[in-house]
């Protein structure tokens, strides 16, 4: 934790050891938070990258196993795939994933 905020806690609450205490607790528990959503939205990011590398893959797989006049058609199989299931975790993945509602609140739960 920056002194900054151990400063600014003990500046408010000079007299009360508990309430600098809780203050500190505080704006670590904030810290430690927002730390948490960022991890979450890197992972999400790195791990849709590696599934759309890995469909490039199976679209280069699928090119080398069919003639050549069927390739177009292969690939826009594979771009179809690829939307489809965009579009599928959109609406209902998310869900999954990371759960929750709209509200703040952690009684709401749709599925996670």
């Amino acid at each position: 934790m920056s002194s900054s905020a151990f400063q600014h806690c003990s500046k408010e609450g000079e007299d009360n050891i508990s309430a600098v205490i809780q203050c500190v607790s505080d704006a670590l528990e904030t810290k430690n938070e927002s730390l948490k959503n960022g991890l979450d939205a890197f992972y999400l990011i790195y791990a849709t990258s590696l599934v759309f590398f890995m469909q490039a893959g199976f679209a280069m797989l699928c090119a080398g196993c069919v003639r050549a006049k069927n390739v177009q058609n292969s690939m826009l199989k594979n771009l179809l795939d690829a939307c489809g299931a965009a579009l599928g975790f959109w609406s209902v993945g998310y869900a999954f994933a990371y759960g929750g509602g709209l509200r703040d609140d952690d009684s709401y739960s749709f599925i996670g």
